[in-house]
């Protein structure tokens, strides 16, 4: 919630009570909340766990996706080699488990003690079980990374804290073609801003100018959900 409204104390009128004000400054807001640094040591352990895999998962994605054109060209190159290569490495393989055989009588007992001493290992300080993954926060996903998402605006227009205007701004729930804000890496989505009864489509960017600092509207409440 932005301040907007306040009650300015007039001690020098006659009546010695006050006035209702409105609040114009331009006060900026993003479409993504990062309370990473904001939280404990404990929670950001957690937190990390989960940034880490979804930036190694990006990662995979984007090096799978440039090694996809070369991969395809090279299995065509290499057929006739892998065949070829088919029979040596099946013998190599049966001779392999040849010897493991003969061997696995006097590894078993060795297997079983290492076997033993893993289970009752004690954990680490790096460990964090699964317990802790959900100690978050309640009703927060399993791999939250901190982040929230801006979903829902109500903004007030006027320079009159006994009138003007509110207007509800949501994010839609089905989302069209992706595209990105000019200059930023955030997401344009798609909006919907309700006037009373009338209903228009929007999007993430003409939301992100209701900051205030003139006659326009301006927020007045901001919505953010956890970010799946």
């Amino acid at each position: 919630q932005f301040g907007r409204f306040y009650w300015k104390e007039t001690p020098d009128s006659q009546d010695h009570t006050g006035v209702k004000c409105k609040v114009m400054k331009p006060v900026a807001f993003n479409g993504e909340l990062d309370i990473y640094e904001f939280c404990s040591a404990k929670v950001q352990k957690v937190l990390k766990k989960s940034r880490d895999k979804a930036l190694k998962e990006e990662e995979d994605r984007v090096t799978a996706k440039l090694m996809g054109a070369a991969k395809s060209g090279a299995d065509a190159d290499g057929g006739n080699d892998e065949k070829m290569g088919d029979n040596d490495e099946s013998e190599k393989k049966d001779a392999s488990m040849a010897m493991d055989e003969e061997g696995a009588g006097d590894d078993d007992d060795d297997l079983k003690a290492a076997l033993a001493m893993s289970m009752t290992a004690a954990p680490t300080e790096d460990d964090t079980s699964d317990s802790e993954d959900v100690m978050v926060g309640p009703g927060l996903p399993k791999e939250f990374q901190g982040k929230y998402e801006l979903f829902a605006v109500v903004t007030h227009k006027g320079r009159d804290a006994d009138g003007g205007h509110y207007m509800g701004w949501v994010k839609a729930e089905e989302q069209g073609e992706g595209s990105k804000i000019a200059d930023t890496e955030e997401d344009n989505a798609d909006w919907f801003v309700f006037d009373d009864d009338e209903v228009s489509p929007c999007k993430t960017e003409d939301v992100l100018k209701l900051k205030g600092g003139g006659d326009w509207h301006m927020s007045y409440l901001n919505f953010y959900r956890a970010k799946k």
